[in-house]
């Protein structure tokens, strides 16, 4: 993908993923973080310019006929920002997705948390990594899709979660951004090196996909996931119990190989066991142990 090429924005992620009209959203009023006025200014501003009511879009629908959960960042609203609300919101979708035994998948573009609402905002990534970890812990699938660009507390959080993680191509993806580096270090960052095609290049991330492609993708990893499982367990051997008597160590193994029908010990003396005191080449050739 080209840098001058449109990215989707959340909406259209949802309509390339999705099987026609089977999208519903589980979105609610957002949680009031009681902003003073530059910030309620901008939030504002960001309603308007985004189209959304906070900065990530929560719901579900079929993606090849397959039930899915979804949480995707709007990345036009302030950078696609993580504060207590949209954190909020993405807890409250991950926790519903785990009652109702849905995968789930995640379309983060952010810059990280959101600077006007300070430690709180950053200590959100802990709610929503701990939200994922009881999604996973369920075993329900959690899969992500990195968007250009996912940088920040996201990316060291819900974005490195994923059973599978495939990235948009061209996409920036890494941790400190290319501008706060240099604004820290007062160096650039090399060329190519926070790219979505270098962490596949190196085995960070599982696969390249644009949007188009990925419901193919989705599909083919909810096959072997979600494969049907048995309806009971194979039973296991159950362990042998010590007596709790003293035992002579050969004694200990003579009788692990010993079959009941008198068979097996052989087979031990082959594997090279021997008595204690003589060679494993000094027993070949001889009659089994009794």
């Amino acid at each position: 993908m080209t840098a001058d090429r449109r990215r989707p924005s959340a909406s259209e992620l949802i309509d390339l993923l999705t099987d026609p009209g089977t999208f519903v959203s589980w979105d609610s009023t957002p949680v009031d973080v009681r902003p003073d006025a530059a910030y309620a200014a901008a939030l504002a501003a960001a309603r308007v310019k985004a189209g959304t009511d906070e900065a990530v879009v929560t719901g579900e629908g079929l993606i090849r006929g397959r039930r899915v959960a979804i949480i995707a960042c709007e990345f036009r609203f302030l950078a696609g920002s993580i504060g207590i609300a949209a954190a909020q919101r993405l807890v409250e979708a991950i926790e519903r997705a785990t009652l109702e035994g849905l995968p789930l998948l995640a379309g983060p573009a952010s810059g990280g948390t959101r600077m006007q609402e300070g430690t709180l905002a950053f200590l959100s990534m802990v709610k929503i990594s701990a939200a994922i970890s009881k999604h996973k812990a369920a075993r329900l699938p959690y899969l992500v899709y990195l968007r250009h660009p996912t940088t920040g507390g996201v990316m060291a959080s819900w974005g490195s979660l994923g059973h599978v993680t495939v990235a948009e191509p061209g996409a920036l993806v890494g941790f400190l951004g290319p501008r706060v580096y240099e604004a820290v270090y007062g160096e650039k960052f090399p060329e190519g090196v926070q790219t979505a095609e270098n962490l596949f290049r190196y085995g960070l991330i599982d696969g390249v996909v644009t949007a188009e492609h990925l419901p193919e993708i989705v599909e083919r990893v909810l096959a072997v996931l979600e494969a049907p499982k048995p309806a009971a367990p194979l039973p296991l051997p159950l362990p042998e119990k010590w007596s709790g008597e003293a035992t002579p160590t050969w004694e200990s193994i003579r009788k692990r190989f010993l079959r009941r029908d008198g068979a097996g010990s052989a087979r031990a003396t082959r594997s090279g066991a021997a008595r204690p005191g003589s060679s494993a080449r000094g027993q070949a050739g001889n009659a089994p142990v009794p």
